[in-house]
């Protein structure tokens, strides 16, 4: 029955261990105004991250549509061809 006991005793020492680390991360105010700051912040986090996705989507199809005016320019008004051969 011993045996038993340790092996509550070390996963109730575990689960202590995972809280503290979760603790760690968690907020450090507990005043009565955190209660509105809280998710205040976290709508503020979410929208500031669907605002940069935006911009690095809107970043990417600006380099795709230069890359292909580049590409046209280069070859239909200079006439300049790249081939490219594989040894």
């Amino acid at each position: 029955m011993s045996a038993f006991f340790q092996l509550l005793d070390s996963a109730v020492s575990g689960w202590a261990d995972a809280r503290r680390w979760l603790a760690f991360w968690g907020p450090v105010t507990t005043s009565p105004a955190s209660a509105l700051v809280g998710p205040l912040l976290a709508l503020a986090s979410v929208l500031s991250l669907a605002l940069l996705t935006g911009l690095a989507v809107g970043s990417l199809a600006t380099l795709l549509v230069t890359l292909v005016v580049l590409y046209l320019l280069l070859t239909e008004v200079f006439g300049i061809s790249v081939d490219l051969q594989i040894p």
